[in-house]
């Protein structure tokens, strides 16, 4: 039996499978719908927008050097853990729950990335003559979809959700009966 695990917490938006279907590796099983919490700061008075700017950039950076980080580490534990489940030294849920946090530290890498591209363009937009009084600040979006798959092949026996559910970070949504090898 294979668990496939809520990579974030959310709520279910759609499942995308059915009980007793075929999916393989990778197949896409559940999609959640996570709430964004970026919030910005309102400026301070006489902030200026470049300062605010540089701020903003070394804080995307911090956040890619601490994601970077977080991804290494659950990267090394399902390589660790990969030869363990084959050996049956350990279980299958703990190196899918591990692969789950890799894939949720992923995400965070490609969210600060994106925060950090976005600063660096409101730096140059801030540098630029007569800029000082012009904020170039966008809203993110309120909402994004991260979708739970399959970390081996075989048969869905069980979903253990249902459209609407708030799920949380690491809990079972479905039950796959694993292909024989």
């Amino acid at each position: 039996m294979v668990v496939v695990n809520a990579p974030v917490a959310g709520e279910v938006r759609r499942i995308l499978v059915s009980e007793g279907a075929q999916v393989s590796a990778g197949t896409p099983i559940v999609e959640i719908a996570v709430q964004n919490q970026t919030q910005t700061a309102a400026p301070n008075p006489g902030e200026t927008a470049e300062s605010k700017a540089v701020v903003g950039v070394r804080s995307s950076q911090g956040e890619i050097d601490a994601a970077r980080a977080e991804v290494i580490k659950h990267q090394a534990e399902v390589d660790r853990l990969t030869p363990l489940v084959a050996s049956g030294q350990a279980s299958q849920p703990q190196l899918d729950g591990e692969r789950a946090l890799y894939e949720r530290a992923q995400q965070r890498l490609q969210k600060a990335q994106a925060a950090e591209q976005q600063a660096e363009v409101e730096l140059r937009v801030a540098r630029q003559p007569g800029a000082q009084g012009i904020t170039t600040q966008q809203s993110a979006p309120r909402e994004q979809i991260i979708v739970a798959r399959a970390t081996s092949g075989g048969t869905v026996a069980v979903i253990s959700i249902h459209v609407g559910n708030r799920v949380t970070n690491g809990q079972p949504l479905a039950t796959l009966r694993a292909d024989a090898p």
